[in-house]
């Protein structure tokens, strides 16, 4: 944290162990931002909803870069892990990739007030489903 605090990268730990501790923390951490992007997204008629769901995609964008930078200064012992550990920043690259697609209809959407926006970031969100799917993949892997 010190090194953080003073403008460095944080030092990688090498070993299994911290890289399952990284995502096990972070995915506790994520069902709550889960919950509420869910929520948040369920309806995207008014330009109140889009609003909401544009801070929401926000708030979910930091908290899974904020994960996979995280997961990205680890280091894996073993070849499964490791494995695992490159699958899982795959994912939520995608997933990062999948929500800037969603802030983009978004954005769309509350510009022109058109459908073409709403319907972009719900193909959007269907993408980023498959991106979550790999996500507990590759945590399966890692946790083993």
């Amino acid at each position: 944290m010190a090194a953080v605090l003073a403008g460095g990268a944080p030092a990688a730990q090498a070993s299994d162990a911290s890289v399952r501790d990284v995502v096990i923390t972070h995915a506790q951490r994520q069902v709550k931002e889960d919950k509420r992007f869910i929520k948040a997204m369920q309806k995207l008629n008014t330009r109140a909803q889009l609003r909401k769901a544009k801070a929401a995609a926000g708030r979910q964008a930091a908290s899974v870069q904020q994960w996979r930078d995280a997961l990205n200064s680890e280091v894996a012992d073993t070849e499964p892990v490791a494995a695992g550990r490159v699958k899982m920043l795959e994912a939520l690259d995608l997933y990062n990739k999948g929500i800037r697609r969603l802030q983009k209809g978004i954005n769309q959407a509350l510009a022109n007030g058109g459908g073409s926006g709403v319907k972009k970031a719900k193909q959007a969100l269907k993408n980023m489903q498959t991106a979550s799917k790999r996500i507990g993949q590759a945590a399966e892997l890692i946790i083993g």
